[in-house]
């Protein structure tokens, strides 16, 4: 499900010195039009649930090229907290069984054992909020621009194209795509896949249940001085990186995109789609600001306007390179996270991820306020902080806690959660390389540099993540609250 403004307040500002951020760098594709760089829960009873760790095989395996830390780092062995679990109150009938469903009374005692466990849970939880690493002090500013550049848009409009997707003949979305490449009078759409979702359960994409009609009938509103619309499939719908590929039988297109790499927070962009084929226009800047608790890592984000027909259309910058792919109202897939993705698929047919069961924000998408509180209290200026840890995950059951402070992977410092996702895609291509399979669920083992932000003592841990092409799934933790044989504390 593609984030929108009403689901993500912005939370970051862009900084006065505007830094470039280096996403990745590596020799340029060969394809036609595909241009850019790449790389490749009788008494009450408060249950919580035991955490095993079982790993058969583990392998390190470095990034093919990575920078390694400053060798002061500490190494010492990592101090965990207890784990913050939510309270959940499950009911029993004489005979033991529990209820699938809670009664409207429920017995006294119990109602009595779940208030006090929520409540030692919500102050626990308060608490913890109020560490410089979640409190909510952030915010964000933008000056748009004003600056004609009429030549750039209009070339960059010829590779931006409408789509439609029906169900049986009844429309199901309209979205906006990138022409990016043509070959043998065929060209390959890069576009959302919001376009053929279905259905959108959660606000929070971390909790799965998206549905996607990967049957849909789609057409594309080619542009054609008589504009006409022609049938086109789907090759390709990666629901992790939530885009899809779609080709479409044509003739040579007048020109054809340059994907760039680089870019900068509070960069001049424009944003580019199509409603059918009316061109729609924004022009604004790339947001500081990280993807927050409900979205993927993958994401950045922009302050210009664009309505729903334009998501799956360009973010461009003042050269008329496509620096992104725009998936919401506010939000963009960068460049260098979609040619890493296209290089695996085309090399590999596939798109592995490593599952870390946690959702990450970088420091650096915080605004000055927030940055200055870390670094006076904590004396670190960068990281990755942890604002959720899978319930019974690895992560968690080696003690990372929300709140803490990821300083490196890999012994590789890393600024920004995509950064971090760029960094992954690299691992899963030497995984690949190695003649690891696509359909695997292998062990991948990771050293993480870990802050713990409440002890403020730094550590170093070997987390067990696994290598998947499946969507992670991210949810809390939780503990039963019921009447089966007594009480314990949170």
């Amino acid at each position: 499900m593609a984030p929108t403004a009403t689901q993500e307040e912005a939370s970051g500002s862009p900084s006065t010195a505007s830094k470039r951020l280096r996403l990745s760098s590596a020799p340029r594709r060969g394809h036609r039009g595909f241009t850019g760089e790449v790389t490749a829960d009788g008494g009450a009873q408060v249950v919580t649930s035991a955490l095993t760790v079982g790993v058969e095989e583990v392998e390190v395996v470095p990034r093919s090229v990575a920078p390694v830390a400053s060798d002061s780092m500490e190494a010492t062995a990592f101090v965990p907290n207890s784990p913050i679990r939510m309270p959940i109150m499950v009911e029993y009938d004489s005979k033991g069984r529990q209820l699938s469903e809670p009664s409207s009374w429920p017995a006294p005692e119990l109602s009595k054992a779940y208030l006090k466990a929520n409540q030692q849970y919500l102050e626990k939880l308060g608490q913890i909020l109020k560490l410089p690493t979640l409190d909510d002090d952030t915010c964000f500013e933008s000056i748009p621009i004003q600056e004609s550049a009429a030549d750039t848009i209009l070339k960059a409009s010829k590779f931006i194209l409408g789509l439609s997707a029906y169900i049986d003949g009844v429309l199901l979305r309209q979205s906006s795509g990138i022409l990016m490449e043509w070959n043998e009078d065929k060209g390959t759409i890069l576009t959302t896949a919001e376009l053929f979702s279905s259905k959108s359960p959660n606000v929070d994409v971390w909790l799965g249940g998206q549905e996607y009609a990967r049957d849909a009938e789609v057409l594309v509103q080619l542009l054609h001085i008589d504009d006409i619309e022609v049938p086109g499939e789907m090759i390709y719908l990666d629901e992790q990186y939530e885009f899809a590929l779609i080709s479409v039988p044509m003739d040579p297109p007048e020109t054809l995109p340059h994907f760039c790499n680089e870019l900068m927070f509070s960069e001049d962009v424009f944003v580019l789609g199509r409603d059918k084929w009316v061109l729609q226009i924004g022009n604004g800047k790339v947001m500081n600001k990280g993807a927050g608790s409900y979205i993927r890592h993958h994401y950045m984000f922009f302050d210009a306007d664009i309505s729903p027909c334009g998501f799956g259309g360009a973010v461009i910058n003042l050269e008329g390179d496509v620096i992104g792919l725009i998936t919401g109202s506010m939000s963009f897939i960068p460049s260098s996270t979609i040619l890493k993705c296209l290089h695996l698929w085309r090399t590999f047919n596939c798109i592995p991820r490593i599952h870390l069961g946690m959702k990450l924000l970088g420091i650096k998408c915080l605004n000055l306020m927030s940055k200055e509180k870390i670094s006076r209290k904590y004396h670190i200026d960068a990281g990755l902080i942890v604002v959720e840890v899978s319930g019974g995950s690895n992560a968690e059951s080696h003690g990372i806690r929300i709140g803490d402070i990821i300083q490196a992977v890999n012994r590789e410092r890393i600024a920004t959660a995509i950064e971090l996702e760029n960094m992954l895609l690299d691992t899963c291509k030497g995984y690949l390389e190695k003649g690891v399979g696509c359909g695997s669920y292998k062990d991948v083992v990771l050293v993480l540099d870990v802050f713990n932000t409440t002890k403020r003592l730094p550590g170093r841990i070997q987390l067990a993540a696994k290598l998947s092409h499946g969507v992670e799934i991210i949810e809390r933790g939780k503990y039963e609250v019921s009447m089966k044989k007594g009480s314990t504390s949170i």
